[in-house]
């Protein structure tokens, strides 16, 4: 399954409140998007359903296809270039 902004997010240590949420600010201090949407399909996406594709844009789960990224050092590499 492809890589969610939340997951990047978790790798790069963003922490959960105690009430379990995680605040926008957390995942733009990491350069990443809180609100999102598709970019083929326009789906309103947050950081739980929103994939980062080789494309350079967000996508949903439906329509991120091949293009997703499998790890956080794929991701990583990708944004490095």
């Amino acid at each position: 399954m492809a890589l969610t902004i939340l997951d990047i997010a978790a790798a790069n240590g963003v922490k959960e409140r105690d009430d379990g949420s995680i605040t926008a600010g957390a995942f733009e201090d990491l350069g990443l998007p809180f609100f999102a949407g598709c970019q083929c399909c326009g789906a309103q996406l947050a950081p739980y359903n929103a994939y980062p594709s080789r494309a350079g844009f967000i996508r949903c789960r439906h329509c991120v296809g091949e293009i997703g990224f499998e790890t956080v050092a794929e991701f990583d590499d990708y944004c490095a270039r």
